[in-house]
């Protein structure tokens, strides 16, 4: 997944905000923060939970370094945001094939999320994966 491969040019610990904006009764609705986390945890995750995470809309998953200060935002219509070293982070998205561009809309006007049932199950596992802490969404995170 191109957020764990972001991952690589940051030093750890991490630590993952998962945003639950649209719960299908897995949990309120919110932001939830995962303990600290090593680079291997942060791929382990991303290996157990991808499946659900490349095909479900109802979240944002962020990655933050306290290190270097940096954030990687995946968000619910499949975009990637990149604040910190943004030299490193050019530099790996073009080893994975990514080419500069001009970004003429960031989503469709009319376009849909898919909050997919099949996916319930692990919606659950991934929120009893960590202890997370949990925190109200703030506005800007509402759909």
């Amino acid at each position: 997944m191109v957020i764990g491969q972001m991952a690589e040019c940051l030093h750890g610990p991490f630590s993952l905000l998962y945003v639950l904006h649209t719960p299908r009764g897995e949990a309120a609705a919110g932001r939830y923060q995962s303990p600290y986390l090593t680079l291997v945890e942060i791929k382990q995750f991303l290996q157990h939970f991808g499946p659900f995470l490349s095909a479900d809309g109802r979240y944002d998953l962020w990655l933050f370094s306290q290190e270097d200060e940096a954030t990687v935002v995946w968000d619910r219509h499949n975009q990637l945001f990149a604040y910190g070293p943004l030299e490193s982070f050019v530099s790996k998205l073009k080893s994975l094939g990514f080419t500069l561009g001009a970004i003429e809309t960031p989503f469709p006007v009319q376009h849909m999320h898919y909050y997919r049932a099949e996916f319930d199950k692990e919606a659950k596992e991934l929120l009893a994966a960590y202890d997370w802490s949990y925190f109200p969404l703030r506005p800007e995170d509402e759909q």
